[in-house]
């Protein structure tokens, strides 16, 4: 008969001490028994007793907040460079969008997997507010003439493409969660 190695015996522990920490908190698992035989075969089935109500996976909560994040700054930088133009956006309305965006973004990260949804739904609601916003302020935006390229309406089509842009983001994170 073939010894077991070391290591094979030093997980074998480890799998026992914690399935017995399981079986004692946990009352619908089944017991353990300790037997000598190696660790493939004596694998046995224990139910879990607590079930992880993770909505969305870390990797999905990291990269939406990077992304919303970022589209705030875009926010906040596109409002810096047209505030002295006469078409300039309004301030309460782009403050409002980069404010409720930075919202989600700290009710997804509480780490409360009930609040996961309004912090997505949340982020959705005003990125999609802001491309209206700018969509519309693109097609107000009147073209004159004799101005240099790009015209008046690059930067607020380019602000519509980029809040297009962060409204998918957080569907990606919806569709996550479903």
């Amino acid at each position: 008969r073939v010894q077991p190695s070391g290591f094979v015996l030093a997980r074998s522990y480890i799998h026992n001490q914690l399935v017995k920490m399981q079986t004692a908190l946990c009352s619908t698992s089944r017991p353990f028994t300790h037997s000598r035989t190696p660790l493939r075969t004596q694998r046995p089935r224990v139910q879990p007793c607590v079930k992880t109500q993770a909505y969305v996976e870390a990797s999905v909560t990291y990269a939406v907040t990077q992304q919303a994040i970022a589209y705030a700054l875009v926010l906040g930088g596109d409002y810096y460079l047209e505030r002295f133009r006469p078409d300039a956006p309004d301030v309460k309305i782009v403050g409002a969008g980069a404010g409720a965006t930075m919202a989600a973004v700290a009710v997804l990260n509480t780490g409360v997997g009930a609040l996961t949804g309004v912090g997505l739904v949340t982020g959705f609601l005003a990125s999609g507010a802001m491309m209206a916003y700018h969509g519309k302020r693109t097609l107000d935006a009147k073209e004159q003439p004799d101005s240099d390229w790009p015209g008046p309406k690059a930067l607020p089509a380019t602000i519509t493409l980029i809040s297009f842009f962060a409204l998918n983001v957080f569907l990606q994170g919806i569709r996550a969660e479903l």
